[in-house]
Order: C-alpha cells, then structure tokens, then sequence
C-alpha cells in the first residue's frame, strides 16, 4: 500500500500469480520491495511500483531502497545490485560471501554492507 493526497490509500498488488508484496522504501511516487511469485515453490522478487506503470518485476531478490530512480537491493545470488529503467539490473558482486545494498543517494552511489557482518565493513560504490 501507498498514500496519496488526492486518493488515499493505493493498494500495489502483486506481481502475476503471486499472493502478496511488501513495500520497504518509497521516493516520489516510487515504490520499492519484494512480492511472491507463483510456481513450484513461492520465491522472492524485487519490484518497483509508480502510480503510471503499476508493479514490474526487476528479477528475483529484494528490493531495499529508492532514489531518483535508481532502486539497490540484493539478488537471489546474495550480491548487491543497483537497476534503473536504462540499464536494469547490474550485479555489484560481493564483499565476502554475501552482500546487499542497503541505501542509495541521489542515485549517484550505493551502500553495500558485508553479511555476516565483520567488523562494520561498508563500501561505497
């Protein structure tokens, strides 16, 4: 769900044959997280929501953050990634076994923090 002033609550829907979607950030209308797909077994997908194009799914892993159109998260491979609408999604590989990005700025860069977390290691990319 979002909040709009003119209508109120939009319900976001799901993403075809899915049963439910999870909102985690939100920049001028657009609105970023992870929905359930259908198949064999339920797997997670990123997604990014406008009140123009509805939901689209940028591929499985989760979406955390949003800005200017630049959406960071982590793919189903545990690796950070950074999609915009021109380029997609682009890997930013790892920090040690696992990364994700948790925050973007101005879509100019992007946070990734090492998991299991050693130390505070963050980079900035």
């Amino acid at each position: 769900m979002t909040r709009t002033q003119a209508g109120g609550m939009v319900d976001l829907g799901t993403l075809p044959g899915g049963t439910n979607s999870r909102a985690t950030a939100v920049d001028n209308g657009q609105v970023v997280g992870y929905a359930m797909t259908a198949g064999a077994e339920f797997v997670e997908h990123a997604f990014s929501w406008t009140q123009a194009g509805g939901m689209v799914d940028l591929g499985e892993g989760e979406a955390i953050a949003v800005s200017n159109g630049q959406v960071v998260g982590y793919n189903a491979g545990g690796h950070a990634f950074s999609w915009t609408q021109e380029g997609g999604m682009v890997d930013l590989g790892t920090l040690g076994p696992f990364s994700r990005a948790s925050d973007v700025s101005d879509g100019q860069g992007s946070w990734a923090r090492r998991e299991p977390a050693q130390s505070g290691t963050q980079c900035s990319g």
